[in-house]
């Protein structure tokens, strides 16, 4: 496997939120008398903070593929399937993790920034990234090198 461009960013802010809400939960329901229900809510947010502490974004292949975390699932995009690029930027109430607004499809574990790619027959997708230039520049020359010119910004 020839990767052309693999990036990773942190969750920063994704795992303080689930460490600090957990904590906070696990203090109140520990002084409440519910040891068990403590320790379970922050085992839950531990795994969370875990699974949501990076995204990941690799170009390898002939497709795009993106993931969470340790990688425990991945979504993937063939580059014959991308048909639009632009480089966006996404609105705070979009929030983190995986969504859908307005039937687009929102990966993000930090930041406002992303690549927006409309894919043949399946809509809108925005990757949440640190470094958006330079992950629409990657996509657009292998788009190139397949012999595909993906129209964007």
């Amino acid at each position: 496997m020839a990767v052309r461009y693999r990036h990773r960013q942190w969750g920063l802010v994704a795992i303080a939120m689930c460490l600090g809400s957990g904590a906070v939960g696990g203090v109140l329901l520990w002084n409440a008398g519910h040891g068990l229900a403590a320790a379970c809510l922050l085992a839950t947010e531990l795994v969370i903070a875990l699974l949501f502490s990076s995204l990941t974004v690799e170009i390898a292949d002939g497709e795009l593929c993106w993931y969470f975390g340790p990688g425990l699932w991945r979504y993937r995009v063939g580059l014959d399937a991308i048909t639009g690029i632009a480089v966006v930027r996404n609105r705070w109430w979009h929030g983190l993790g995986v969504g859908i607004v307005s039937g687009i499809r929102f990966y993000t574990v930090s930041g406002l920034d992303a690549v927006e790619l409309r894919v043949l027959s399946t809509g809108l997708r925005r990757i949440g990234t640190d470094d958006p230039h330079g992950l629409a520049a990657a996509i657009r020359a292998a788009c190139a090198s397949k012999g595909r010119a993906a129209q964007g910004v």
